[in-house]
């Protein structure tokens, strides 16, 4: 079981939140993807946090910061997933 916190852009808030959403381990944050997974966690989070909540999630499947995620790529999963 590899930890939530281990993938870059997981802290403390946001790995509680995903546990609390059934999302246990890294393994299973790989297993749903960003979206499903952000879609877990999205009610509990305020307006302000979601976009950058849902890209830090796609940067930790990427072993990536958010930050780094070309913005091209950024724009098109926060169209898909926050339409």
């Amino acid at each position: 079981m590899d930890s939530l916190q281990q993938l870059p852009n997981i802290g403390a808030v946001l790995a509680d939140r995903l546990r609390r959403a059934g999302v246990g381990d890294a393994g299973e944050l790989r297993r749903l993807g960003s979206g499903r997974a952000f879609e877990k966690i999205r009610p509990e989070l305020p307006e302000d946090a979601r976009t950058h909540t849902l890209l830090a999630l796609e940067g930790a499947l990427r072993g990536m910061r958010w930050t780094a995620i070309p913005q091209t790529e950024r724009d098109t999963l926060v169209n898909r997933v926050l339409g």
